[in-house]
Formats: C-alpha cells, structure tokens, sequence
C-alpha cells in the first residue's frame, strides 16, 4: 500500500506576475480550498515561491492545515530561476516522499532566464527520473512557448498544459490540479500510481477552460516536429544529477 502522499507547488514569483497578482492568489486559494475536501487534505504539503532574490517555502505542513495566501505573501519581482526553483522542489520531495507518492505542481509564466545552480540538461535528468520512480509531475505554462518548456525537460506530455493568466483561467487550472491531485493521491500500489502519470488528464474542453484556445493542440506540435531543447540559460552553472543544495552560499540563494 501506498499511504502516503507528499505535494510541492512551484509557484512563480517573478515580476511579470505582477499583471495577474490577485488572481494568482485567489486561484492558489481556490487550489487550497478544493483540496482541503477531497483525499489529499492529510497529505504533506509545501509551497515553494521563487524569483531571482530568493526560493522561499510559505506553507508547510499537512495540507487541511495550510492558511490561505494573503497579498503580502505574494510581491512579485525580480527574474526567473525555473530550473533552481524546480531542483528546489524536487530536493524537498526526496526528503519528504520516500517510497511514497510524491506530486510536483510548477505554475509560471515566462521563460527559464537566471538559474544558477541547475541547466536544463540536470533539471531534464532529475524530472525523467522522479518520474520514473512514479512521481506526478505538473507543468503550467502561462502560453504554449512557457508550456513548451515542460516537455522539453521531458515531463509527459498529459501532464503539461499551456494556461490563461485572467481569473477565469487560473481558477479553472487550480480546481483541474486539485482534482488530478486527488486522482493520483487514490493509487493503492506504486504500479497504480505510474500507470496514472501516463494517462491522459486534461481533454480538449478542459484545457480550453484553462486558457489554450487550441484545446491542447498547439502545445505539442505546432511546427510538426518537437523543436530542440534551448541552451543552458547559465553554461558555467553547475550540472548535478542529485540536487542537494548543501553547499555553502554567501548570496540570496542561502537558506
């Protein structure tokens, strides 16, 4: 059996955000509110925010318990670190997780431009292999090139989805996650559990709720092939297939 049931969000807190602040936090609030109902109300739930400046952890604790975000949790500024921010998430899931279900959700919406310690290369080979593990591995994408960012690094393309920043949009997208969340949560054996990262989740009317007006079909193909992946956003960053943060640091990315 699998009892257990640990959960990061990777929420972008880059400046770009600040057009969609209030509707970023609500549509969290809304994640949390949904979730709080179903399966994964005891599950082991943190919320990670991230700009250039800092990768701060906000809420962390069984899920029922977590306190809604509020305007002054949430200041969008600075640049994007996705890959660190990812490899921050990941890192805690390792500890956290052990043998059991572990759900990874990264919400942005720009592109991978100031990481430090990670490159697309480590951030792909940590995603591959969680996954393989099992894990559920969410990508939303404010618009399909930040989308496409995710299945560059490899993480299965049901599990990827090219979202709105309005309101109606962003909410959609949390109660979508919570429900696949949940989805997931129910698997009693390891085997149940990878069998539901691959199946499809989001069909074409949900994602159009979810603002892609193409229902999915622009993100995976719009040229007719899979477009290489970029280049590091840092080449002399550090590439490390395990990602354990300990080492020591004298500028904002100290713990």
């Amino acid at each position: 059996m699998m009892d257990k049931t640990c959960i990061t969000m990777v929420l972008d807190r880059s400046g770009s955000m600040s057009s969609c602040r209030q509707a970023t936090i609500d549509s969290v609030n809304k994640y949390l509110a949904e979730a709080r109902g179903s399966e994964l109300a005891n599950a082991d739930f943190e919320l990670t925010i991230f700009d250039s400046i800092s990768i701060d952890t906000i809420r962390a604790g069984r899920l029922a318990d977590a306190k809604d975000i509020a305007t002054e949790d949430f200041v969008p500024r600075e640049m994007t670190p996705l890959y660190d921010a990812m490899g921050r998430g990941i890192d805690s899931l390792d500890r956290r997780a052990a043998d059991g279900k572990a759900i990874l959700v990264v919400v942005t919406d720009g592109m991978e431009n100031h990481s430090r310690k990670h490159t697309h290369t480590s951030i792909s080979e940590l995603v591959r292999s969680r996954q393989d593990k099992g894990w559920l591995i969410i990508f939303l994408g404010a618009g399909l090139e930040a989308a496409e960012q995710g299945t560059r690094m490899g993480i299965r393309e049901a599990n990827v989805a090219s979202i709105g920043l309005d309101s109606a949009s962003l909410d959609a997208s949390m109660e979508v996650m919570a429900s696949i969340n949940a989805c997931y949560a129910r698997a009693a054996t390891p085997a149940q559990a990878r069998a539901y990262v691959d199946a499809p989740k989001m069909s074409a009317p949900v994602r159009k709720r979810m603002g892609d007006l193409t229902g999915g079909a622009g993100l995976f193909n719009r040229s007719g092939k899979r477009p290489p992946p970029p280049p590091a956003a840092n080449p002399s960053a550090k590439v490390a297939s395990e990602d354990s943060w300990n080492e020591p640091r004298e500028d904002g990315w100290r713990e």
